[in-house]
């Protein structure tokens, strides 16, 4: 007997809630900043449509804060009342125990039920609340306001003077500094990413809550999906800015522009469609139905702009093929002018990003990488393994991200995603494909009738060292994990693969096991090997995962120390374990690496936990 209330969905929304309140408190304040500089030599119509834009999101913001904290306060309310109702129905269960047992014995010696002393027998203990607690209803509740870019057709809101001498509205003339306010859209397009990590944080706690906690009725829940469109409306207000920042530019400096020439330039110029898939709001099943309606061929994808191209190479829910085109297209813009590519991706705005001349030799080793993929591809024997994509290339928390996969994504039956752990720099690459190479081939050789890809997925910023004992890069690098994971699935259309594997190593699986606990798609299987441990408060049973595998070698001093405060995922009830020592064949593990120069690492030819690994991958289980 019990209630439908799981106390560990509950915490992770109350924590997830609470900190993305605090994140987006803490950020108005630069955007307020930001905002107030693009300001300055910004006059007419369009300076009064920025500035009641900048208020409309000020106080969006606040309102959306206050939401976040009010549905913590009725989380904290409800959890107490499933603890009463848990002990009621507890104590009741003991009560009706003890009372059998009193009725046992009276009748035993001879006293009728109903009697006097039938009844005082039971009189010091009486019989609790047989009155359910009822759950205070949740509610959810924040809608966001549009927000009005276009002179023509403001009316009142435009105003009646113009500070620049012109007309109000789409008649009258407005002037700005371009460098303002394109440093406006850079600073506030970084904002944006980092809200969107925190919306689908949100969305992913709360269907979590909603899925596992049926006892407590919920009133309203539009929260999320208002929370999508605060979002959306202050991408729309970046990606506005930075096209009238252009028109500026192009006009030349010191000039006015008519605020119909503006209302061209400031709308944007994407098909519905594309308008569609780039809105941050929807989920990667929605961007895989609206990108399959756009019907964009090949030459198409090629003829886009590197500012849209950039969007669709980091796009879960795109085509792997898709992807690929994209992503190649921006690694030939960064090989070619890195420092576009660099301010394209905010870097320069970006508090600890990797620096212009770290930029260069990431990009150059991810060039190197690629090319090696391309050439394996070539010689291994697979029906899906004659091409290497590149699944994505961009910036997450100011490092570099990236994702190859050996064999066709969009069309193998098995996928397999391999997860690095800290420190770990696009600078890796090609070490990453020569190892995903090695567990290619051996897949194939056992389960030949199938066809196999593995992604190298570089797609978070790994910690260095020093951060290895926080679990803030696990929580970030478990989102956008998560968020490629279900994109495969959702990109096939009903084609997805028959089995789809996540490999985590060192710190990698922490951000392989957060990941778990939020996709919405079933993975088949997690393994982690030289893990730095678990959280205390994750368990198997908790992640969205069939089976959990885990392995060390004994040599690997690492993981044992890197795990300080964290819990082997060996120890855990649930957990497959399997060896990383010499057998048959095989050697043992020699370090922590996962595929070193020399010595034998996880996935080195000839190790035992490659063999093993691998026949996770191909069959499901270790022979």
């Amino acid at each position: 007997m019990g209630i439908e209330f799981d106390d560990v969905a509950v915490s992770r929304l109350i924590a997830c809630l609470t900190d993305v309140a605090l994140r987006l408190r803490a950020s108005g304040a630069g955007r307020r900043a930001s905002a107030e500089r693009a300001l300055q030599d910004f006059h007419g119509a369009y300076a009064r449509l920025f500035a009641a834009a900048r208020t409309i999101e000020s106080e969006d913001r606040g309102r959306l804060t206050r939401a976040l904290e009010d549905l913590t306060v009725q989380l904290h309310v409800v959890t107490r009342q499933a603890d009463e109702e848990r002990h009621r129905l507890e104590a009741r269960v003991a009560w009706q125990e003890r009372e059998r047992r009193r009725d046992h014995a009276l009748v035993a010696v001879g006293v009728p039920p109903g009697s006097v002393l039938d009844w005082a027998s039971g009189a010091w203990d009486p019989e609790p609340s047989a009155t359910p607690v009822r759950p205070t209803p949740v509610s959810a509740a924040f809608r966001a306001r549009p927000r009005q870019r276009s002179a023509s057709g403001s009316g009142s809101e435009s105003g009646s003077g113009d500070a620049g001498g012109g007309r109000s509205g789409a008649g009258g003339r407005s002037g700005a500094d371009p460098r303002r306010l394109r440093e406006f859209s850079v600073s506030a397009g970084v904002q944006d990413a980092a809200t969107e990590q925190d919306l689908h944080r949100v969305r992913n706690a709360w269907a979590g809550f909603t899925a596992r906690c049926a006892w407590v009725p919920v009133d309203e829940a539009t929260l999320v999906a208002g929370f999508g469109d605060h979002l959306a409306e202050d991408v729309e207000d970046t990606a506005w800015v930075r096209r009238i920042a252009n028109a500026f530019a192009a006009a030349g400096s010191g000039v006015s522009l008519a605020d119909g020439v503006l209302d061209v330039a400031g709308t944007s110029t994407l098909p519905t469609g594309l308008q569609r898939v780039f809105d941050p709001a929807v989920t990667s099943a929605e961007v895989a139905a609206a990108w399959s309606e756009l019907g964009l061929s090949e030459h198409d994808l090629r003829a886009l702009p590197l500012t849209t191209t950039l969007q669709i190479a980091n796009l879960d829910g795109v085509p792997a093929a898709a992807r690929d085109i994209a992503s190649r297209a921006v690694l030939r813009a960064a090989l070619g002018n890195p420092e576009r590519v660099y301010r394209m991706l905010g870097l320069r705005y970006t508090h600890g990003a990797v620096t212009m001349d770290e930029f260069r030799q990431q990009v150059a080793a991810l060039w190197k990488g690629v090319r090696r993929a391309d050439r394996l591809a070539q010689e291994l024997e697979s029906p899906s393994a004659a091409v290497a994509q590149l699944v994505g290339f961009g910036a997450t928390d100011g490092a570099l991200v990236a994702a190859v996969s050996l064999g066709d994504l969009d069309t193998a039956s098995n996928v397999t995603v391999n997860v690095p752990g800290a420190t770990t720099t696009l600078d890796s690459t090609d070490g990453q494909v020569r190892a995903a190479a090695g567990l290619l081939r051996g897949a194939v050789r056992l389960a030949p009738a199938s066809s196999f890809a593995v992604v190298s997925w570089i797609g978070y910023r790994a910690p260095e060292l020093v951060e290895v004992p926080a679990h803030r890069r696990a929580v970030t690098g478990g989102v956008e994990l998560a968020s490629f994971v279900d994109g495969v699935r959702d990109s096939r259309h009903g084609n997805a693969p028959g089995r789809l594997t996540v490999l985590g190593h060192s710190y990698g699986s922490a951000v392989a096991v957060e990941a778990a606990a939020q996709t919405r798609h079933r993975v088949d299987a997690v393994v982690t090997y030289g893990s730095v441990g678990f959280t205390d408060d994750t368990r198997p049973e908790h992640l969205n995962v069939r089976q959990v595998f885990a392995t060390e070698g004994e040599q690997d001093h690492t993981a044992r120390l890197g795990r300080i405060g964290r819990t082997d995922p060996r120890d855990l009830p649930g957990v497959h374990v399997f060896s990383s020592e010499a057998g048959p064949g095989t050697e043992s593990v020699t370090g922590h690496d996962m595929y070193p120069p020399t010595g034998v690492g996880y996935l080195s030819p000839d190790a035992t936990a490659q063999r093993h690994i691998i026949e996770i991958i191909a069959t499901g289980r270790p022979g």
